[in-house]
């Protein structure tokens, strides 16, 4: 039987008044101690706790670095799609030019009439207004000749005396001659001195000289008189010479005519209208005589067919630019269309030859260095592939208001459009051509 001491030291020390439950207890405390010695075999599979939860932690976190680094490649792709230009791009094609030809000038009528007073009169009576449409043989003005009168019957009388001055003037000159014969005559047999014949010869140069002038003087009041008799012919009164309009009147009724402008112009709207238009001297090349173009008369709102007449150097600007002159004939015969000095504007448009590369005008830059473009170009980045441009310098052979064409085979994209500046290797985002 275990002592007191022994219940004691064992932890069950209530046990000693109850000898069975001392047996009891110790039966099972050898027991437990038994089993307590004898170790434990665990399972092949089996993890402990805390290598369990490390890997719980590792999973975790590298769950939350792919997550992390999802959202940064997501915000990095954001941040670049605002922050990296935008571009368009298309490969070049091949096809033609079309140049354009653009100019405004002013309609005019291809015949004008101008009629002048020969001399200061006064301005009787105006029966017309500018801008009339008249007819030919129709009075536009009447001049007050009476003055005019008077001065024909004195030039009468002046080319009667000159008339019968050259008369005189002849008879002396067939007398200087005859006089100068015979003198000759006499130095010649001894009987006359030599100063006289040359004193003889003098005289009849001088009669000769004297003779000319007075003819020509004649010649000249001829003309004078015939000119005053046209005026006095016609009782001072102005007629249109053909049908048209009335672009100029410089004198009004009661006011003195001169000879320094016209008393009136008239435009022939019979003889038809013309249309001068300076274009750019490199654009003359795609036109031609007997082309037809297109004219847009602003006044009329509407466009007529006009053709090209000839191509002229244009005075102002010679070498820069040149005139075509464009005939409208036939537009405003019977009173209606055109009158002259309306504005107009000619378009035509030409091909060119064909071309292998064509590209739009946008992609086209230019430096010191001459012209260029960019070409746009992919790599793989960290992000995976991206897009970036690299300059091709190229030269410009034509072009036209679209388009350009280039001596350049390119096989790549051609940069059209950019929302910001470029440089050569510039990253990009590339957007689709509108």
């Amino acid at each position: 039987m275990p002592s007191d001491t022994y219940w004691k030291e064992s932890g069950f020390p209530g046990l000693r008044a109850d000898p069975d439950r001392q047996l009891t207890a110790a039966y099972q405390g050898r027991k437990t101690e038994g089993r307590r010695k004898m170790p434990k075999e665990e399972p092949a599979d089996f993890i402990p706790p805390h290598e369990g939860r490390k890997k719980q932690t590792i999973g975790r976190l590298s769950l939350m670095f792919f997550m992390m680094m999802m959202i940064l490649t997501f915000f990095s792709n954001t941040l670049l799609h605002f922050t990296l230009p935008k571009v368009e791009a298309e490969r070049p094609t091949n096809g033609v030019l079309i140049k354009e030809i653009f100019g405004e000038g002013t309609v005019e009528v291809k015949q004008m009439w101008e009629e002048y007073a020969k001399a200061n009169l006064p301005v009787k009576e105006v029966l017309v207004e500018r801008g009339d449409r008249v007819s030919k043989g129709q009075t536009i003005l009447s001049l007050d000749i009476r003055s005019l009168q008077d001065s024909y019957l004195d030039e009468q009388t002046r080319l009667q005396l000159l008339k019968l001055s050259l008369a005189g003037a002849e008879d002396t000159l067939e007398q200087k001659q005859r006089d100068y014969e015979n003198i000759k005559a006499l130095v010649e047999n001894g009987a006359e001195a030599e100063i006289n014949l040359r004193n003889a010869e003098k005289a009849l140069a001088e009669a000769a000289r004297n003779c000319d002038a007075t003819r020509l003087n004649l010649t000249m009041q001829e003309r004078k008189v015939q000119s005053l008799a046209g005026q006095v012919a016609n009782g001072g009164i102005y007629t249109a010479p053909a049908d048209g309009i009335i672009t100029e009147l410089n004198f009004a009724a009661g006011s003195s005519a001169n000879s320094a402008q016209p008393l009136f112009r008239l435009a022939d709207t019979g003889q038809g209208f013309r249309l001068v238009v300076p274009i750019a001297g490199e654009l003359a090349e795609y036109a031609q005589p007997g082309d037809t173009v297109s004219v847009n008369i602003y006044s009329l709102d509407q466009r007529i067919e006009g053709k090209i007449e000839r191509i002229t150097d244009n005075g102002q600007h010679p070498g820069e630019q040149k005139d075509v002159w464009i005939d409208l004939a036939g537009q405003g015969l019977a009173g209606e269309g055109l009158a002259g000095g309306e504005q107009g504007e000619i378009y035509l448009s030409k091909k060119t030859k064909p071309y292998p590369a064509l590209v739009p005008n946008s992609a086209i830059y230019t430096d010191s260095d001459g012209s260029f473009v960019y070409v746009l170009k992919s790599r793989k980045g960290p992000l995976g592939m991206e897009n970036y441009v690299q300059r091709l310098d190229v030269y410009v052979e034509d072009s036209d208001n679209e388009k350009s064409a280039l001596t350049n085979i390119i096989a790549d994209e051609v940069i059209i459009q950019s929302n910001k500046l470029l440089a050569d290797g510039d990253k990009v985002l590339k957007e689709a051509a509108n």
